[in-house]
C-alpha cells in the first residue's frame, strides 16, 4: 500500500469513527457498523505505515511526502 493511500485511509477512517460516534450518541441506526468499519480501516492503515517505517523507510521520509 502506498503512503498516500494509507494516509488517505487514516483520514477517512477518522471521519467514519467521528460520524459513528455521533450516530451512537444520537441512537441512530448503523452506528455500530460505522464504528466497526472505521476501526478496521484505521488499524489496516496504521499497520501499513508501521510496515513502511520498519522496512527502513523512516519517519523522515514519511513526513516529507
Amino acid at each position: 500500500m502506498k503512503i498516500r493511500a494509507a494516509l488517505a485511509f487514516l483520514l477517512i477512517s477518522s471521519a467514519m469513527l467521528t460520524v459513528g460516534g455521533l450516530f451512537k450518541l444520537l441512537h441512530w441506526p448503523t452506528a455500530n457498523i460505522q464504528l466497526l468499519l472505521g476501526a478496521l480501516v484505521h488499524v489496516v492503515a496504521l499497520l501499513a505505515l508501521a510496515v513502511h517505517v520498519a522496512r527502513g523507510g523512516g519517519m523522515k521520509e514519511l513526513i516529507e511526502r
